[in-house]
């Protein structure tokens, strides 16, 4: 037989042998206080403790423990007249009860289960009380210790004994020994106890005859102690039912031991009998009802414990979800509700939805409650500080406990930042694409342009100073002039301006730039600075940020017609989330911010919308581009920062720059030449130009500084030219873009037979394989159209400087 895996009790500063010990001890002593009210013989009493004792004891400490149980028996028996091999034979009996009421119990100890109950009434506690009187009233029978004609009564009385015995001391220990969280505190166990006392006095009162007899017939008073242990069963459980029942149980074995109470019958097997019938309907009684009570009492505890799990599931969710009955109150309302939507709870429970206008709301919530549900819709509400979102809306019915409908279930999303960043993103693929076209206009204005310049200049060389001719030549030179500054703000909008980078200290910049400042702001207008004394070094374009400077403080002076106060700032940022003021993504790190602020006339939400757009103004016609903050936009974006407005009509304006802070040193400040250098040359430079205008004007203006110039309309052409040429070519000068071959891979094509030849990279085109081929590196020479011949002669004689070692 193999006994399954019971709830052992190991104390770890006990051994087997002293808790066997242990065991042995105890049960003799319970089977000696049972002896003490044996009725035939000196073996069978009505009531049997050991029992009890036994199935609970290997219960809890496993079956290995039996021999103590058999032990225990034994001795017990055997100190009375019972023949030696009968006292054995019952030790033997005893120990298979045990083993037999803890197998049939399948391992189950928690007596507030329906099932363990079940258990020990129907199968434990009769099964196991069966082996024990078979195999004692055999033994006595056999060894001729049980009176003659008397086996089926002491049969009956053995086994009806050790039920009551396993019903009323098992469920006692079991019920103690196992963890019970709700018994705790000094108060649960003050209850008990007296809850023990009264179960002794009150079955003394009616069990001892001491109420009158005129009261009540003397049978019926063991009814009366009913009520009690059903009370204790249902207020504390297994625990106190089967308290109760001991209590109960031990005052009435001893009134009948003793010849009184309602149970002494004139013959002792009636005795027995009604006082074992007794003990067991009342122990049953109480087990199946504290099992119940138990039952109920987690059923409850689950459901309050999943009920506060749900509740704070719904208040932990970032979804905002709510619940409204049919008349469109709120039944439920979530902290995510109360952050979305600025009310509290208290604010609006018991309330009609304040977010919605009533014609709307009934339409959605007639739907719902018709038994539709509407997911995904997207509306605008209102938030209790009269903003407006706007929210993903999903709408379900709220079904009650029956399945009917008895309100609107509501979880509402956030969209309002999303929305922003749609439109940020729109914006910006719309800046993009004016980007891409104005970076192609800027490059073929710059090809026509420089022809413009060079041909102007070679023409006022040859022109003398009083000549009509000069003057109207002098115009065409300056609004070209004035074209290439428009060029050059294309590229900047574009984001396809080559820019050199350095690392530089923003306050000297501004230093550097506040007198020339000053110099655009009339009288009226006050110019402040406040800058910060630890300030981070950024990595940019010198003269791109001079343009920034200039066309925010210019923008600033224009929006202030009757005065007032432009400040530019600079600070040190941390940046710690993906958002910048809200809405603007940004790339979380360490940020220098560059700050200019006025005090005019404002911008209103449309127009701050469009401020960043290309050709976009609100000055009148013909007083301004609308490239000044595009060419600021583009500039920072390229910059690899981020730029940001805030304004409202009569408050003047904010534009705040974050620039990357970088970690690099200072960039050193150039020793300038105490003299220009010469424009004029000697060497041999080979030109190399994909537009024939600019090539002829490029060839013209060198040959005229007296360079000796091979022309050449492409990269193939340009390596024939260079082998058939018997001399030395000091320069290559090239255009980096060109069909067929570009810029770079010529000047590796040339290196390979002419390495000391040196080159100068020339391009109008916006593109950005312009910076991708490395133009800026170290030791390679450029040079951004358009420029004039004086320009380009200035450059090459920086490239042909002789390198000082």
């Amino acid at each position: 037989m193999r006994i399954p895996p019971f709830h052992k009790v190991r104390p770890a500063s006990l051994t087997w042998p002293v808790r066997a010990a242990l065991l042995f001890a105890a049960y003799f002593v319970i089977a000696k206080l049972g002896l003490r009210f044996a009725t035939i013989g000196e073996s069978i009493s009505p009531v049997w403790p050991p029992t009890g004792f036994a199935i609970a004891a290997l219960l809890l400490f496993g079956w290995r423990y039996w021999p103590a149980i058999l032990a225990g028996a034994f001795l017990a028996n055997v100190t009375t007249h019972v023949p030696l091999l009968a006292a054995a034979a019952i030790g033997c009996g005893n120990a298979g009860e045990a083993l037999v009421g803890a197998y049939l119990m399948r391992g189950r100890v928690q007596l507030d289960e329906p099932g363990a109950v079940r258990n020990l009434v129907l199968f434990a506690a009769p099964g196991a009380a069966l082996v024990s009187a078979v195999t004692g009233v055999s033994a006595l029978a056999v060894t001729g210790a049980l009176p003659t004609g008397g086996f089926l009564s002491a049969f009956g009385l053995w086994w009806a004994g050790d039920v009551a015995g396993a019903l009323t001391v098992a469920p006692l220990i079991l019920s103690w020994a196992a963890p019970a969280p709700s018994f705790t505190g000094r108060r649960t166990l003050l209850e008990m106890v007296a809850l023990a006392i009264g179960c002794v006095l009150l079955s003394l009162l009616l069990l001892g005859r001491l109420l009158p007899l005129s009261f009540l017939p003397p049978s019926s008073y063991p009814y009366l102690l009913f009520p009690l242990v059903i009370a204790a069963a249902v207020r504390a459980g297994p625990r106190g039912a089967a308290l109760a029942t001991m209590m109960v149980a031990l005052v009435a074995v001893g009134g009948a031991a003793q010849g009184g109470g309602p149970f002494a019958l004139r013959t002792l097997p009636s005795t027995a009998a009604v006082l074992l019938v007794y003990i067991a309907v009342l122990a049953v009684t109480g087990l199946v009802l504290g099992a119940e009570s138990a039952h109920r009492r987690h059923a409850e505890s689950a459901l309050v414990d999943a009920h506060e799990n749900l509740r704070a599931i719904v208040q932990s969710a970032p979804l905002a979800i709510y619940t409204l009955g049919p008349a469109g109150t709120v039944l439920t309302w979530n902290a995510a509700a109360e952050r979305l939507y600025g009310w509290s709870a208290a604010e609006v429970l018991g309330r009609t939805l304040p977010t919605t206008p009533e014609g709307e709301q009934m339409t959605l919530r007639n739907n719902a409650l018709g038994g539709h549900a509407l997911t995904g819709l997207e509306v605008t509400r209102r938030r209790k500080d009269g903003s407006e979102i706007t929210i993903n809306l999903s709408l379900a019915p709220l079904h009650g406990p029956g399945g009917a409908i008895v309100g609107v279930l509501a979880i509402a999303a956030d969209l309002t930042a999303l929305r922003q960043l749609e439109v940020q993103y729109r914006q910006s693929q719309k800046v993009e694409a004016v980007g891409q076209l104005a970076g192609g206009i800027a490059h073929d204005f710059n090809n026509i342009l420089t022809a413009i310049l060079s041909t102007t200049q070679l023409l006022l060389k040859e022109l003398p100073r009083g000549s009509a001719a000069r003057r109207d030549v002098e115009e065409i030179a300056d609004s070209a002039r004035r074209a290439t500054g428009l060029t050059r703000q294309l590229l900047a909008f574009s984001r396809r301006q080559v820019l050199e980078l350095k690392s530089l200290d923003l306050n000297a910049l501004v230093d550097d730039q506040e007198r020339m400042l000053r110099r655009l702001l009339p009288e009226n207008v006050e110019l402040r600075t406040a800058l910060s004394a630890d300030l981070g070094t950024v990595r940019a374009d010198a003269g791109q940020l001079e343009q920034v400077f200039m066309n925010l403080v210019v923008n600033a002076r224009d929006a202030m017609p009757l005065g007032g106060v432009i400040t530019i700032t600079t600070t040190n940022v941390d940046i710690d989330r993906p958002y910048l003021e809200g809405s603007v993504p940004v790339r979380p790190g360490r940020y220098v911010l560059l700050g200019v602020s006025d005090t005019g006339v404002g911008m209103d939400a449309n127009t701050l919308s469009h401020v960043f757009e290309p050709f976009f103004t609100t000055k009148e016609p013909g007083k301004g581009t609308g490239l000044g903050l595009a060419t600021v936009y583009g500039i920072v974006k390229q910059t690899g920062g981020y730029i940001w407005a805030d304004s409202a009509p009569n408050r003047g304006a904010a534009f705040k720059i974050y620039l990357p802070r970088v970690e690099d040193a200072l960039a050193a400040t150039p020793d300038l030449d105490a003299g220009a250098p010469s424009p004029n040359g000697k060497e041999t430079v080979l030109l190399v130009e994909d537009e024939m205008e600019v090539l002829r004007t490029m060839r013209r203006g060198l040959e005229a500084l007296g360079y000796t110039v091979l022309a050449a309309k492409g990269g193939p052409e340009a390596l024939a030219l260079a082998a058939r040429h018997e001399g030395t070519i000091h320069l290559l000068i090239t255009d980096v873009v060109m069909p067929g071959m570009n810029g770079r891979d010529l000047a590796l094509g040339l290196a390979a037979t002419r390495p000391d030849t040196r080159v100068l990279y020339v391009s109008g085109y916006p593109d950005q394989s312009v910076v991708h081929q490395g133009l800026l590196a170290p030791g390679l020479a450029f040079l951004q159209k358009p420029f004039a011949p004086d320009g380009l002669a200035r450059k090459i004689r920086e490239v042909l400087k002789p390198v000082t070692r």
